[in-house]
């Protein structure tokens, strides 16, 4: 139904009824996580099992739709409003995270991934 919008303080969560996967999952997210790969990682941050680590993701999520402006000036804006839940607002302050973990320098200079490392020891159950 074209224009209609409902706005309810009731949200459907995700139950284990319904058949989910039933391993560990861990997402690796940082600051370049934008866009849709913040919806994707939302939407399984709902699901049991499922563990967000890295570091805060851009907050830039949402489909966005371009209009032109007198002038010949064409702009942006989402459409859309990405929300918890508990009603908090994803936009602007980016995917929630379970653990943060960044990568150092010395685990570089080490050739070392410690979101990746981590990832490892959390589907181990360490």
């Amino acid at each position: 139904m074209p224009g209609y919008f409902l706005i309810s303080n009731e949200y459907p969560l995700p139950s284990d009824e319904i058949g989910s996967y039933p391993y560990k999952v861990v997402v690796i997210v940082n600051e370049y996580t934008q866009s849709s790969a913040e919806d994707h990682t939302f939407f399984y941050c709902l699901a049991p099992q499922v563990t967000i680590i890295g570091s805060k993701t851009a907050a830039a999520n949402g489909a966005i739709f371009s209009f032109p402006l007198p002038g010949g000036i064409i702009t942006s804006m989402t459409g859309i409003g990405v929300y918890y839940p508990d009603g908090t607002c994803m936009q602007r302050t980016g995917v929630r995270i379970d653990e943060e973990i960044k990568p150092t320098i010395d685990g570089i200079k080490k050739g070392k991934d410690e979101p990746l490392e981590r990832a490892i020891e959390i589907v181990k159950g360490k």
